[in-house]
């Protein structure tokens, strides 16, 4: 059972650039459809929720074309792909994270981009992290790997979640859910969260 006076919540990347709403960016199946699940996470009574948001430059280097040449171009700041899901309850984020704004840094994690993160929760008195939102063994995976190393209990609610396999990348959901589990990452449901 969560200690939700020392448990925040992480919405990571929930954001239409994700989904078949934006479906020439980086749909990830299923990914529109978590709001229901993720806004009963939020309606919880967490010490603090923090969002992520992917916030790239037009000539991010994952990009096809790019350095790394990975995926068709996607959250790019200011455009529509970059806002998060409609009907996502936005106005209970503490904070909002942006990562991915630099052109020649990948951050799929909140914590490359901002490694004062986990010092910061931990500050604030946070011993354990739900970990929540798109894609679940990818920006969710590694954020919830980092906090894990940190020191935090880290559970991901898998059905506030979407993921997809990368094979060009080595980006696949089982081998993130098996990596995960042999961390001590817990894999839970939102129902388990209350």
């Amino acid at each position: 059972m969560l200690d939700f006076a020392s448990t925040s919540l992480l919405v990571v990347d929930a954001q239409r650039g994700f989904t078949e709403l934006c479906p020439a960016e980086l749909p990830v199946p299923g990914g529109a459809a978590i709001v229901p699940a993720v806004n009963a996470l939020l309606a919880l009574p967490f010490a603090r929720v923090d969002a992520t948001q992917d916030w790239h430059p037009a000539d991010h280097r994952s990009f096809l074309g790019r350095a790394d040449n990975l995926y068709p171009p996607h959250c790019v700041m200011n455009t529509p792909g970059a806002e998060f899901l409609p009907g996502l309850h936005t106005d209970r984020f503490g904070a909002i994270w942006r990562k991915g704004y630099d052109a020649n840094f990948e951050a799929y994690a909140v914590t490359a981009q901002h490694p004062g993160f986990a010092p910061f929760l931990a500050a604030c008195g946070i011993k354990t992290v739900v970990v929540c939102g798109i894609a679940t063994n990818i920006c969710c995976f590694f954020a919830a790997r980092d906090l894990r190393a940190a020191g935090f209990e880290v559970w991901l609610a898998e059905d506030a979640g979407a993921g997809i396999d990368v094979p060009a990348a080595g980006l696949l959901q089982a081998k993130a859910k098996a990596e995960g589990q042999g961390l001590g990452i817990r894999y839970r449901t939102v129902a388990d969260c209350r």
